[in-house]
């Protein structure tokens, strides 16, 4: 049985030269990571990705998976988002995971 779950929400930001028209935030971050994280700051890291483009991280099932690290906060922290990007025109930004790095590891 199959518990992934999302939330969509409007979103018009640019990523890999696709124009991004939907948000989707997986569940999975809940699982480990829901003591601080949670969809408001997901979105905010989302919105630091705008205008920028990313090298495939890793390929399954003929799906095309991203990394991006990204400084956060008044006390800068670094977020790591993992993410997708589908739909018939490429305009669907999905996060698979997010989560904060903890200094010096480089996975």
């Amino acid at each position: 049985m199959n518990n992934f779950k999302y939330e969509e929400y409007p979103i018009n930001i640019e990523v890999n030269h696709h124009n991004i028209k939907l948000l989707r935030i997986g569940n999975h971050y809940l699982g480990k990571h829901s003591s601080y994280m949670n969809d408001e700051l997901i979105l905010e890291l989302v919105y630091m990705l705008n205008g920028h483009s990313f090298e495939v991280d890793s390929l399954t099932k003929d799906i095309e998976y991203y990394v991006a690290d990204v400084e956060y906060g008044d006390t800068p922290k670094i977020y790591r988002l993992v993410f997708l990007i589908g739909g018939e025109d490429l305009e669907i930004l999905g996060i698979v995971n997010a989560y904060r790095r903890k200094p010096g590891r480089k996975k």
